[in-house]
């Protein structure tokens, strides 16, 4: 690659070199692959923009040692039920620029993972979709019902909450206490 350095004006093809790196994420040595270019006459390492990213290398590993979220599955899950940034942010009750950070891959905290986590499950969706009306368009809302509620996994639940719900409220309508005026 014909590249320039700044530190002493050498303009030749450079080489791409990769070393291994350790980066500390929360606290936790990460072992990434650092890619730059080196000039070979004064010694001065620099990085291409369009290069490899190590810092990005280690949030992945740290998401996976700690089962989070990647940021291409909460985009593609977003995609897959065609919703914005905006509506899903509203939802969630997040700031949207947060929601979109988390998918262009900054690290989400483990409570937000927590929250993406719940989103992503179909009867939480719908339960969300259900409870915060406002957030959708009338159109898109009902929409999302009927796709979410052809799901099996859906439908089995719902069904399931239900029969608890009706064992238990049974139980509400009996007195909970007989009481004699003394």
């Amino acid at each position: 690659m014909l590249e320039y350095c700044l530190s002493c004006d050498y303009e030749e093809a450079l080489e791409l070199k990769r070393e291994p790196v350790i980066i500390t994420v929360r606290g936790e040595a990460i072992e990434a692959t650092e890619e730059f270019y080196q000039c070979p006459a004064c010694g001065e390492k620099f990085t291409s923009s369009y290069g490899h990213d190590a810092l990005e290398e280690a949030y992945r590993e740290y998401r996976s040692r700690h089962q989070l979220v990647q940021p291409e599955e909460i985009r593609h899950w977003r995609e897959h039920y065609g919703l914005t940034l905006t509506e899903l942010s509203l939802m969630l009750e997040w700031d949207e620029a947060t929601l979109n950070r988390f998918e262009q891959g900054a690290l989400q905290e483990t409570s937000e993972d927590k929250w993406l986590k719940f989103i992503m499950s179909p009867q939480n969706l719908l339960y969300l979709i259900i409870s915060k009306p406002e957030t959708l368009s009338a159109e898109k809302r009902k929409q999302l019902i009927t796709q979410l509620s052809t799901n099996r996994i859906v439908v089995e639940t719902l069904q399931r909450f239900y029969s608890l719900l009706r064992e238990n409220l049974s139980d509400f309508s009996k007195p909970l206490m007989e009481t004699k005026p003394a």
